[in-house]
């Protein structure tokens, strides 16, 4: 059970930390995140927009911050599953009213936003309640460790790159085509 927490851990802190840096690398990129999250048709008016792209970074700084720790992952997995709630619920409402607008979860243009991200941090919710589950487990040997931290590794790039990942099998992506004139 504790490489299950040790990769909980390691998959939280690597998605939630990448996806802060990307907002918060310089003003340009969090004043894009703010300006995307007024333009969503969510309840966030263009006046609460900056302290909604606050909270929403800093509480992926925090994240992060938590899961490092084995006396404050709790909290840590308390506060991902706290904060996916919040970006599943807001996500469910800009498509249910029709929004065209591209992801910026993790700071870059991505494919309009859709069930697929949905489903993203639904599956990253089960992660943190599976680690909060697996969490009193003890005696953690460095070979578990280490295959934890490269399982986490491979499903954090797997998450964070999802568009582009689902891009490659598009039916009409320009990846597929290509490899379907070479073939034949």
């Amino acid at each position: 059970m504790i490489n299950i927490e040790i990769a909980a851990r390691c998959l939280l802190a690597m998605v939630f930390g990448y996806s802060a840096v990307a907002k918060l690398r310089n003003g340009g990129a969090f004043r894009e995140f703010r300006a995307w999250l007024a333009d969503l048709p969510v309840p966030v008016t263009r006046r609460h927009a900056g302290v909604a792209a606050a909270a929403a970074s800093g509480a992926e700084v925090l994240i992060v911050v938590l899961t490092a720790a084995p006396w404050t992952v709790l909290a840590g997995f308390a506060l991902a599953g706290a904060t996916l709630g919040i970006f599943i619920a807001g996500t469910c409402l800009a498509i249910a009213r029709g929004t065209a607008a591209a992801c910026r979860c993790f700071g870059t243009r991505g494919a309009p936003l859709g069930w697929r991200h949905v489903a993203r941090d639904i599956v990253m919710l089960a992660v943190a309640a599976t680690g909060a589950v697996a969490s009193d487990a003890h005696g953690a040997r460095p070979a578990g460790v280490a295959v934890s931290v490269a399982t986490a590794a491979f499903l954090a790039i797997l998450i964070v790159f999802l568009d582009d990942v689902l891009s490659l099998f598009a039916l009409g992506s320009p990846h597929l085509a290509g490899a379907r004139q070479r073939e034949g």
